[in-house]
């Protein structure tokens, strides 16, 4: 997700200043030195031995102290050094001591529950976007909660260490930017548990489930030979790219306006010659300091012309981090109305690549109107875009363009390699080998967009990362998986789905893999939105699986699940697990959802009544019914719950191919 700088006039001395003190942090290292994931207000697993491990020099004698208790330990010859200290309940706050040639202390250390967040986008969408924002950040002033963010990494090798992170407590300024199932659910679990919950967010938007699988579990499994075959192949410069990064350099200047009246003059926007960044418009430019550390923005001479000064973006970037340069045309942010101009021109050069975007304010997501990307050369060229041209990616919401209410646009700064690869088992090594000496109570997953169309294959991708981090942990790590909510076509008569396969897969999972569970989310999404808001409940459900399973609260912690059927004179009676207190219809109609097939494999919506503890399906157009499915469909319409108000998940009865069989 995109942190864009506040919008302000960015002079050359201010960003020399930044820099000087970025580049003066890096330098202070302290020896014995830990891995991130000790710090300052850290939560350690209640109940498991703590272990306690970094680096020192060569055969360095390392004393560990934590709440009167102590271990004693030295270095190996490599300078590799690691203790054990007995298990804590759950308390604090404690005082963690390591002593060396030197000795460091972290404070306001807690024991408690803790878990890691992993997936794509939807978990990584954070608090600040979700339904009821302002106040659900606002209520998030819990400090017994702790919340520890993994920086984005891409390797081809194992990390002892993440990059530069430390745990935060959790206040409203740091959990608006956390990721919001996972505050939910460790909310929902302080809540009831009343222990500190420590969450440890590892995840990255777009990505598909072999990137967090290690190379070894992927080779294990023939089936999965295509995927190593897919990304094992970079070429010399991307393997490069994906090692150290690769620098850019590209100047913009003398950005105009493009009038549709083709006998009225371009308005001019900026040109930089005041030294300045500021819009004739009364907004400004402004650059993504925080997302690309390694890179800067100031202004040069000479611009466009061989006189005056351009905006120059450079740097080098390793495929984690954005080089935004953003404009607000209103200094307050506000939309203007562009209906009278056709589009925006400037002149680049350099070297890289770059993609225009214009921002709208009725976009909610990330999914704005864009360029395809575009490439710089060593001399000026004008690029001009056309708002006709501008297109959404589609992954996000499908959204009309709307020139009369504009807040900018923004210049996505790449290098000539455009988007880096993101090679199978490159995130595992990069965000998840760092973390694999910590103890842990287990993992909530929220992941599947992205292979959706590969779901039959997830059936076994699934549980085989399931196994593999469970292995590399070596602890049992309980593992709750959020299963995909509605998103896409709703069906007008019963068809095939991938999302609905994708959906059977994360079932197929909870049901077969020991210590796992299933956050139905069926009735949260949104047909239109790959990112919706309604985030609640889904981190709630999570957390009430885990209290009625692995902390034995004594509740109904699943909607209901199917698990057998019957024939019974042109009906099919369903039987279901986690009935709760009963199976109800949420709203004022009856059952929805049903579908109903005869030995002709043709699907027919059905009539459903609940009767007791089953429901009997049935359909005048199926005389001798032998499959029954049940919200099956990108986004159907459904509402069978139990009056725990818990929703019933999707499934069928049937195991005929569908439509990723095949992939």
């Amino acid at each position: 997700m995109k942190c864009k700088a506040e919008s302000r006039s960015l002079l050359l001395h201010a960003h020399l200043l930044v820099s000087a003190l970025f580049f003066l942090t890096q330098t202070c290292v302290a020896d014995p030195r830990l891995p991130s994931l000790f710090s300052d207000h850290m939560v350690l697993q209640q109940g498991r031995e703590i272990h306690v491990w970094g680096k020192a020099d060569p055969e360095e004698k390392i004393s560990v102290s934590l709440g009167g208790e102590g271990a004693t330990v030295t270095a190996d010859r490599h300078g590799a050094w690691s203790a054990q200290l007995p298990s804590f309940a759950a308390g604090g706050p404690f005082t963690l001591i390591v002593r060396g040639n030197t000795e460091i202390v972290f404070r306001d250390v807690m024991i408690g529950e803790v878990w890691i967040a992993s997936g794509q986008s939807n978990m990584t969408f954070a608090l600040d976007g979700v339904e009821n924002a302002a106040s659900e950040v606002a209520k998030a002033d819990l400090p017994q909660i702790r919340l520890f963010t993994v920086p984005r990494r891409i390797a081809l090798g194992a990390q002892e260490n993440t990059r530069a992170a430390h745990w935060e407590i959790c206040s409203p300024d740091t959990a608006k930017r956390f990721s919001a199932v996972a505050y939910f659910s460790a909310r929902e679990l302080h809540r009831r548990l009343h222990v500190p919950i420590g969450v440890v967010e590892s995840s990255w938007p777009g990505t598909a489930i072999e990137m967090w699988m290690s190379p070894e579990a992927l080779r294990a499994d023939a089936e999965f030979s295509s995927i190593v075959d897919e990304y094992g192949h970079l070429s010399a410069q991307q393997e490069e790219f994906v090692r150290n990064g690769r620098r850019f350099d590209l100047q913009f200047d003398d950005f105009e306006l493009i009038p549709l009246d083709a006998n009225s003059p371009p308005k001019l926007l900026t040109n930089f010659d005041e030294g300045i960044s500021e819009l004739n418009t009364t907004g400004s430019f402004s650059y993504s300091w925080s997302d690309a550390g390694d890179s800067r923005f100031d202004l040069v001479s000479p611009g466009h012309g061989a006189n005056g000064l351009a905006a120059r973006v450079s740097g080098r970037l390793d495929g984690t981090n954005d080089a935004i340069l953003s404009s607000h045309y209103s200094v307050d942010g506000s939309p203007m109305k562009l209906t009278n101009y056709a589009g925006i021109r400037f002149w680049v050069r350099g070297n890289g690549s770059f993609r225009f975007r214009s921002k709208q304010p009725t976009i909610s997501d990330y999914d704005d109107y864009a360029t395809p990307v575009l490439k710089a050369n060593d001399q000026w060229h004008q690029v001009t875009v056309l708002f006709r041209d501008l297109h959404q990616d589609g992954w996000g919401v499908v959204t009309e363009f709307t020139p009369e209410a504009l807040n900018g646009f923004s210049i996505e700064c790449l290098t000539d390699l455009e988007y880096p690869p993101i090679p199978a088992s490159s995130l595992y090594e990069g965000m998840i080998t760092p973390l694999l000496p910590y103890q842990f109570r287990g993992a909530m997953w929220y992941q599947g967009e992205s292979n959706a169309m590969r779901a039959h294959q997830y059936r076994k991708l699934l549980p085989t990362l399931i196994q593999n981090w469970r292995s590399a942990f070596h602890q049992e790590l309980e593992f709750l998986i959020v299963q995909l909510p509605n998103h896409g076509a709703i069906p007008n008569e019963p068809a095939e789905s991938a999302w609905a396969e994708m959906r059977e897969a994360e079932l197929m999972t909870a049901q077969h893999v020991p210590h796992t569970g299933l956050a139905v989310t069926i009735d949260v999404g949104d047909p239109k939105d790959l990112h919706p808001h309604r985030k609640l409940e889904v981190g709630q459900r999570l957390a009430v699986w885990a209290l009625g399973t692995i902390y034995k609260q004594p509740i109904e912690y699943s909607g209901p699940l199917y698990q057998a059927m019957h024939l019974e004179q042109g009906a099919v009676r369903v039987q279901f697990t986690h009935l709760g207190t009963g199976l109800v219809p949420r709203g004022d109609a009856g059952l929805q959802g049903f579908a109903i097939a005869g030995a002709d494999r043709k699907f027919h919506w059905a009539e459903a009544q609940i009767e007791g503890t089953t429901v009997i399906v049935s359909s005048k157009e199926v005389k001798a019914p032998v499959a029954v499915r049940y919200a099956w469909g990108d986004s159907p319409a459904c509402n069978l719950f139990n009056r725990e108000g818990l929703p019933a998940s999707p499934f069928r009865t049937d195991d005929w191919p569908g439509v990723t069989a095949g992939h």
